[in-house]
């Protein structure tokens, strides 16, 4: 089962839209991410973070153990605004 959690700056207040962009540039998701695929612990958790700023999609994958802090803030801060719209996939 997978999580899909999205969130678009246009549906953010000004601070808040810039404080998405904060998150974004300092998560780096540019430099690369860690190897999700092949994981050493089975049941560890793996993200696909995907950012489209209307100039090209970037998208990078990690696990638990692979993701970056300011990965991991940027997750966070998503999940914690109610503008966001979450689903369950199979």
């Amino acid at each position: 089962m997978a999580t899909r959690t999205l969130l678009d700056s246009g549906a953010l207040p000004a601070p808040d839209a810039e404080a998405l962009s904060s998150h974004v540039q300092a998560a780096a998701l540019q430099s690369g991410g860690g190897p999700a695929p092949g994981s050493a612990a089975p049941d560890e958790q793996q993200y696909e973070i995907s950012v489209d700023d209307g100039g090209g999609q970037v998208t990078q994958r990690y696990t638990d153990t692979t993701l970056p802090e300011g990965v991991r803030q940027l997750v966070e801060w998503v999940d914690s605004r109610p503008e966001r719209s979450f689903s369950l996939e199979r």
